[in-house]
């Protein structure tokens, strides 16, 4: 069974952390990379793997790992493991990073793998792009994404050979939204690497899911029939659709510390 580090090594590549406010601006690129890795705990193991992912987390912590970490667990016992990347080379460098820390901590290590051993089924680990043009970005007041723990994933694959017709009806519904006000944000991440492709997930947070849900019916209800056509049009080229909802785990996040310049 590998553990996180050794699955880095791998490199054979979902979902990502979220990202802090826009406040309803696009960033200058349109596109954010997020190396996810994707693990299913066992529902009798669900306290051990926790336990063994804070030691994981104060393993790269103390080891200065330079790369932001956000965990965000499922309802269906999926653990996300999301790391912001800037390029494919940030692949390269972790790999790096990795190959020191084992050589130079090899027995800590050792302890963070074993004590992974067995709370787990299966990991999968991908590579997402956040879509800044195709995301929907509504006003925030600053510091209201800190409180947003609970997250929605809207999931769609869509049949191969279709990307003409896909970006066609993208381009409709942003002409459609273009004097409309964005009442609930989401967030377009498309599989880049290791996952069904092509596959589309739309990501939306809220303080908890009574709030999202609430929020998510006065969206609809303010965009109209013409969103739910735009979105039935959408749907005959998508071969399944999937929903979770998921939970930030902060005791299983890390942030980097900032260096002195």
């Amino acid at each position: 069974m590998k553990s996180k580090i050794s699955c880095v090594l791998a490199v054979c590549f979902i979902l990502g952390l979220l990202p802090l406010a826009m406040n309803g601006q696009a960033p200058a690129e349109r596109y954010q990379l997020f190396l996810v890795i994707d693990e299913v705990v066992k529902p009798s193991m669900k306290g051990e793997y926790y336990e063994a992912g804070k030691k994981w987390i104060a393993f790269m912590k103390e080891h200065e790992f330079p790369y932001l970490i956000n965990a965000f667990w499922t309802g269906d016992n999926h653990v996300y493991w999301s790391m912001q990347i800037q390029n494919y080379a940030d692949i390269d460098k972790m790999m790096e990073w990795s190959n020191k820390i084992i050589a130079k901590s090899p027995d800590d290590y050792k302890a963070v793998q074993d004590a992974f051993k067995g709370t787990y089924e299966t990991a999968r680990m991908c590579v997402y792009a956040l879509d800044y043009k195709h995301s929907m970005l509504a006003e925030q007041e600053e510091g209201e994404s800190e409180e947003e723990n609970f997250v929605f994933f809207d999931i769609y694959y869509f049949e191969p050979g279709h990307d003409a017709e896909i970006n066609k009806l993208f381009e409709e519904y942003e002409a459609f939204m273009a004097d409309k006000e964005i009442i609930q944000s989401w967030y377009a991440y498309w599989g880049m690497m290791g996952t069904d492709n092509p596959v589309l997930v739309s990501a939306a947070t809220a303080k908890n899911a009574r709030e999202f849900y609430e929020e998510n019916a006065k969206a609809w209800s303010a965009l109209g029939k013409e969103a739910g056509q735009i979105k039935k049009k959408m749907m005959k080229f998508v071969s399944k659709q999937e929903q979770k909802t998921a939970w930030l785990q902060k005791e299983l996040s890390y942030m980097p510390a900032k260096k002195e310049e």
